[in-house]
Parts: structure tokens; C-alpha cells; sequence
């Protein structure tokens, strides 16, 4: 399998490689594909905005066969997690040639996971939670290439959804920067992605440039919802502009780290095309290095009678947009 140019930062454990054989652990028996890498001099991967990967969470496998899906999503409950899934996923990721990103979520071990929150920040920074980040980063270190680690995204804006997003900037900062050290530890070709979900108080969880690799942002568009707040239907553009403005400041390659769109066909058709010219223009976002869709219906129920959109398209629906996109512009 190979690898078109991919942005330095995801890459840069890869460029020595060549063909790379996994040296799997007797007690796992994981087996990993053999992987062959070719990517282009990495002084142009620095600077490329020409080759925006896109990845996809897809926990019902629609875009198994697609090849121009480069990464490979997956969420992870830290306090229960199930590693004969992880390990399935691993192996399912790099018979496709694709890079594996992780979001881990640092629940409490509370019999409701939210609860305890208020604890959560110091309970991590006293090594109370190191067992979970071993047996996280452990699974990951094992690969012979690079990884994505996004760990306790959209901590800015507390819903109750999560208990580390909280009131608690400075105590988020110290949680992230000793997951990220003790990490670093079992994972070492690992690179970290800061995800918050692009709110304007953004910036007081940032956890700095040693301990981030990547910054990641959440984007929705959801057709009522538009309407509702912003008097009209709107799309890729004008969705992402104002978190994209509010990330790039911290001079990081940028990623959509979930991307959903959901509406009537015609929403979505617009909102798709707007993305992927988008993507052609080579002055736009110029940060942006991947889009992995959020492929499945939302998990959890929106405020203000939304409901659970449904974000799923399919993959002959998602090429035949790409394609028209590219004749189009």
C-alpha cells in the first residue's frame, strides 16, 4: 500500500522507513500488514496545503474500500477499555494503509462516569489514572509508525457531557501536559492533537507548543440549526472561518477532527460542495492538513429540541460529490 504526500507533522517518525514489518509482542499475537511508505521531501510537506487528507470514524465500515480515506478514527473510553477492539481496529486501519487516530476519553471510574469531575484534573496529576494511560498508550507504542492521540476534547464549553470540560483551564492544561509526558513514555512515534470544539475561550485551555502537536476542531452543520441561529442555510466556509481563525494563531497544523453535516439533500450537497472547493484553493485555511468525517449518527441528544442528527453519507454519495466538486472548480 502507499501513502500519498502526507503533511511532516503526522509523518515525520515515517520518512526512514521504507518497508516497515511490524514486530508484533508472542503474548498479543496482533499482526499488523506490512507497510510501505513514500512520501515526498519534507521540506515541501512543511508549507503543502495541496494534500488535505481526509480520514473517517465509521464504526459500520461503509467506506472500507476507499481508498482516499488516509486516516482511521476511533473513540476509546480510557477507564474501560475494551483492547481486543482497539486491536481490531489497529489491524483493519493498516490493511488499508491508513494512520491511526485515537480520541481517548478521560472519564471518572465513577459508576456514572461523569461524576467526580471535580477530582478528575488532580486525581490525573497524582498519577492516580497512570494505569489507564499505560494501557491506552501501550496498544499504540506497539505500532512501527506514527499514531494520533487526541485526548479530552471540546474541554472549553461544560455541558455536562464531559467531566473535563469544566471551569477549570489551568487544571485542564496540567491534566493534558501530564497525559501527554507519561504518554510520550509507552508511545513514542505518537503525536498529540489538541481538540477543543472552537469556542472563544478556546485559548485559555491551551495546554502549550511542547505538549501539541496538531490542533483539532469539531465543525457541524445542521440545517435547522442554521436557520435558527443565523437567519439562513450556511456551509464548509463560513462554518469553519471563525474557529479556523481562532486556532491558527498557534501557528500548528490544523485538522477537523469531527465533521458532520445534516439536512436535506440540497443542504448537504451545497455544504459538501463548498468544502471541497474549498480544499482546491490552496490560499484558504492554509493550516488545514485533514477533514475525517464523523460517519454515524450523533450519540447524544442536542439541546433545544434537535434531537440526534444523523451526520452519516454514503460512500458512493461521498465520491460522487467529490468528483462533481473537482469538475466543477
Amino acid at each position: 500500500m502507499f501513502f500519498k504526500c502526507l503533511p511532516v507533522l503526522i509523518l515525520s517518525q515515517l520518512l526512514n522507513l521504507g518497508t516497515v514489518l511490524a514486530d508484533e509482542r508472542k503474548q498479543n499475537q496482533t499482526q499488523i500488514p506490512e507497510v510501505v511508505v513514500s512520501v515526498n521531501d519534507d521540506r515541501y510537506l512543511l508549507t503543502d496545503r495541496k494534500n488535505v487528507l481526509f480520514g473517517v470514524y465509521d464504526p459500520n465500515r461503509t467506506f472500507r474500500q476507499r481508498d482516499d480515506m488516509r486516516l482511521e478514527h476511533m473513540f476509546v473510553f480510557w477507564q474501560s477499555l475494551d483492547k481486543k477492539n482497539l486491536r481490531q481496529k489497529i489491524r483493519y486501519a493498516y490493511q488499508r494503509g491508513r494512520i491511526m487516530m485515537l480520541t481517548v476519553e478521560p472519564f471518572t471510574r465513577a459508576a456514572n462516569w461523569r461524576d467526580g469531575g471535580d477530582k478528575l484534573f488532580k486525581d490525573i496529576t497524582q498519577g492516580k489514572f497512570d494505569s489507564e494511560i499505560v494501557n491506552v498508550c501501550s496498544e499504540l507504542g506497539r505500532l512501527p509508525t506514527t499514531s494520533l492521540i487526541r485526548w479530552g476534547h471540546e474541554m472549553e464549553d461544560p455541558t455536562g457531557r464531559y467531566p473535563w470540560a469544566r471551569h477549570d483551564a489551568q487544571g485542564y492544561k496540567l491534566a493534558f501536559r501530564y497525559f501527554a509526558r507519561t504518554c510520550r513514555k509507552y508511545a513514542p512515534k505518537a503525536k498529540f492533537i489538541w481538540s477543543p470544539k472552537g469556542e472563544k475561550n478556546l485559548a485559555d485551555y491551551y495546554p502549550g507548543d511542547d505538549h501539541v502537536d496538531i490542533i483539532g476542531v469539531s465543525l457541524w452543520g445542521l440545517e435547522k440549526m442554521d436557520i435558527d441561529y443565523y437567519g439562513g442555510r450556511r456551509a464548509f466556509r463560513s462554518t469553519f472561518n471563525e474557529k479556523y481563525n481562532r486556532v491558527s494563531r498557534f501557528g500548528k497544523p490544523v485538522i477537523v477532527a469531527e465533521l458532520g453535516v445534516s439536512g436535506t439533500k440540497a443542504y448537504r450537497k451545497r455544504w459538501f460542495h463548498d468544502l471541497f472547493k474549498s480544499l482546491n484553493n490552496n490560499h484558504e485555511f492554509k493550516l488545514l492538513r485533514a477533514v475525517v468525517l464523523f460517519n454515524d449518527k450523533e450519540p447524544h441528544h442536542w439541546p433545544k429540541g434537535y434531537g440526534s442528527p444523523d451526520w452519516r453519507v454514503s460512500q458512493k454519495w461521498f465520491s460522487f460529490l467529490k468528483q462533481t466538486s473537482h469538475e466543477m472548480y
